[in-house]
Parts: structure tokens; sequence; C-alpha cells
């Protein structure tokens, strides 16, 4: 698969979600809360969506307000924040993460060019399409996997408050904003050990049919380049810690790009044959099983990246920018919340790409945009301490979801107790 000679372990989960079905290909717009990984380049007829009631109880027990801004409310802030883990994708059948992998490299090439259409299948969620039963999981692994490779300390689960998608504070965020930005979504949550409160994503679909009415996947595709033992990935993605104005929290997010480092990556050498023929076997191995009850293999490979090197890119037509502009008030959670160094705007005219605009998280213009965002960042961080006060009220058995539907949040108990990781990763969680 690469040409690196990965050591495995599997992790078992509980067995996911089988999609069937007949869905209605076709078009659907990029929303702005997610990002895409290809998985194929021919459209395919998706699952129907699911509903966003699926599994839950019919009356909600409590509604949860957007909350008030005190005026002499101190701004939310980042600090302390420490890159502790990350994954590649790899493309199979079977979940197979590659830690700590390695974002695409950014290849600065020069404006103008021109490129296709964005067509064909791409995953919005894939965390949620290879693990539906534990989105969470990847997550958990890579960071442990990662502390034992670089002989680090164990990350200590028990002392963090929160562990999120960068995905579920965005939609917070709109919510707090409210109007048209507001969008109907659900964040399923759990208590692990005694104080961490699981924010697991849900979507409706993991998979979106694009035909050619946009290029911002095939903009990073022909800007980036994969890093050396991932050319088999489909999507990187991080893991952070941070204190947000007391709360400790661990979020994970999808990384477009990095910056090369001046120097190449290390690159692992083939120590003998038997290596690489048992590292095969092993993955062979975890496919021929995942068929009757999930897994995840987890491999060696990749270089670990600067925090000051991560990228977001994005893509607008020149006639968008010449009527709206930029939206950096729906734009800029998601640098804050990741803390992603380096954001490119990406500028075309159907396809042909004239201006590449760069900004830093540090720059005097972000600044002022963090500034202007603080009202929203502060209700967002109030609502964090009430959705975790009522799931730390509900215990270990509790089974939650925040539903926001018509702009209002609602927590529901779900039917079944079923939870968002399987015991042996809950564990982690728990004093010692």
């Amino acid at each position: 698969m690469t040409d690196s000679p990965w050591r495995n372990s599997i992790v078992m989960a509980p067995s996911g979600r089988s999609f069937g079905g007949q869905g209605a290909p076709g078009f659907r717009p990029r929303p702005a809360s997610m990002s895409y990984s290809r998985i194929s380049i021919t459209q395919e007829s998706l699952p129907p969506d699911l509903d966003i009631m699926e599994g839950l109880n019919e009356t909600p027990f409590e509604t949860i307000t957007i909350p008030g801004v005190e005026p002499n409310q101190g701004d939310v802030a980042v600090t302390d924040c420490k890159y502790i883990g990350s994954y590649n994708w790899i493309k199979g059948d079977a979940p197979t993460i590659l830690v700590p992998g390695s974002p695409p490299l950014w290849q600065n090439r020069a404006a103008p060019y021109t490129i296709p259409p964005d067509t064909g299948v791409y995953f919005s969620d894939q965390n949620g399409y290879r693990m539906p039963k534990a989105t969470l999981l990847p997550l958990i692994m890579a960071v442990n996997k990662q502390a034992e490779m670089y002989k680090r300390t164990p990350f200590d689960w028990s002392s963090v408050d929160i562990v999120t998608d960068r995905n579920g504070l965005r939609k917070l965020t709109r919510w707090v904003v409210g109007g048209e930005e507001v969008r109907e979504f659900r964040i399923d949550l759990q208590l692990a050990g005694e104080n961490t409160l699981l924010m697991n994503r849900w979507e409706k679909r993991n998979r979106e049919n694009f035909s050619g009415r946009t290029y911002g996947f095939s903009f990073e595709k022909a800007s980036t380049i994969p890093a050396p033992a991932c050319k088999d990935s489909t999507g990187h993605h991080r893991i952070i810690t941070y204190d947000l104005n007391g709360l400790r929290m661990v979020v994970r997010f999808e990384v477009d790009a990095c910056i090369p480092p001046p120097a190449k990556y290390p690159r692992k050498s083939i120590s003998s044959v038997d290596e690489l023929t048992n590292s095969m076997n092993a993955i062979t191995l975890s496919q021929s099983v995942a068929r009757s009850s999930q897994h995840l293999t987890v491999l060696e490979g990749g270089s670990e990246v600067s925090p000051t090197a991560v990228v977001e890119l994005v893509t607008r037509s020149q006639t968008s920018m010449k009527l709206y502009g930029f939206n950096w008030k729906e734009a800029y959670p998601q640098l804050f919340f990741s803390q992603t160094a380096h954001h490119f705007l990406a500028i075309h005219q159907r396809g042909r790409f004239t201006e590449i605009k760069k900004d830093k998280l540090t720059s005097e213009e972000m600044q002022a945009v963090e500034k202007d965002a603080q009202n929203e960042l502060k209700k967002v961080r109030l609502a964090l301490d009430v959705i975790k006060g009522i799931v730390v009220k509900h215990g270990k058995k509790g089974r939650l979801s925040l539903v926001c539907q018509n702009g209002e949040l609602k927590v529901y108990s779900r039917v079944n107790e079923e939870g968002c990781l399987p015991e042996s990763a809950m564990r982690f969680f728990e004093l010692s």
C-alpha cells in the first residue's frame, strides 16, 4: 500500500450500520461545515438520508436557549494549545488508519492555472462512514498510538472536559448566530469517566455526489501532492488539545494541506522483506474479519507536522467575491477552533484560478476578525457549560442527543443504550 514497513494493531468496535436502499443521485451544494475527500470519480446511487430523529424518544426533555453575554464578560481565548495526534484514512474496505500520517503537501503553484470541475463521490464525514458506531475511536487510538510510538507520557484522558470534532463547535456557532446560518443538525452526547463530555458527530449522509458545478476538490488535487508514505490516503485528520477559558478541549479536524519543510520528510527504511510481508498479511486478515464486526486497524507511517505548517484551502468564484465578498463570520470559527495557522483563499473564474490570497491566523487582519467574532464565541463557550452540565447530571447511563431544528436546540434521550465508544476505549477516561 505504501513504502513504509508498518506495524499493526487491531481494535474491536461495535458493528457498523449497513447502507442500503436507493438514493437520488445528483448535485448537492457543498455545506460550508464539511470537508470532503473523493472516493470515486463517477457518480453513484447513494442511500437515502437518515432521519435526524432516528433512535430518539419523541419528546425532548429540555430546550437550550442561546446564552446571553454579560457586558463585562472576558474574551474567549485558546491557550496551552498542543498537537497530540493525527492519522490518515487508507483506501480499502476495512477501516484502516496510518499514524501519524501526513497532510498533502502544498506545491505553491504559480497562478494562473486551469483545472476541471469537481465530479464523482466525496466523503462529507469519513470518520462516520468508516466507523459509524464509534466515530471517535480513531481519534482515541491515534493519540494513544502516537504517545507509544514517540515514547511520550500517555495522554491523560480523565483530565479532559470535552472531546469533539471541530464540526460540532461550528454547528453550535451557527446556532448562536441565528438567522439564515442556522442549519438542522444533531450531535450525540455521552459522559465518559466522571467528567468528560463526548460529542459524537452525526450526519444524515456521509458521502455526496458532485456533478461539475464546483472546483474546490479539484483545486486541492491540482495544488498538492501526497506526502511520502501517504499515497493511499483518503484524508488526513489532526487532533489538538487546548484550554478554552477553563474547559480542557480535545478537538479533531480534517486538514487540507501543509507547507512542506525545507528538507524531505524522514522515510522509514524496509528492514526486511519478511517485515513488509507480515504487515500486508495483517491488513488482509483485518479485511477478512470486517464483514462480521467492524475493526479498526492502526498502522505506523508518515511524519508529524508542525502546527505552523497547517493550511486550510478555500475556493471562491470571482463572481461570488464581487457580489458577496468573503464571509469571515462563517469561516473564522473554523480556524479558531482548530487553531489552523494558514488560510489560503483561491479565486477562479470557471476553473481558471487567477489569485491565491494567503492569510495567517496570527495576522493583524485575523486579530480584527477574531475581535468581531467574540460575541458568538462567548455564547458558544457558555453553551458548552450548559450542555456538559446536562450530560454530567444524567450520568454514565445517559444516552442523550442535541437536535437543532428551526433554530431551536433541544435535548432528547436515545432509545437504546449503545455508546459513542466501545467499553475498552471508555476505560481510558476513568481515574486511575
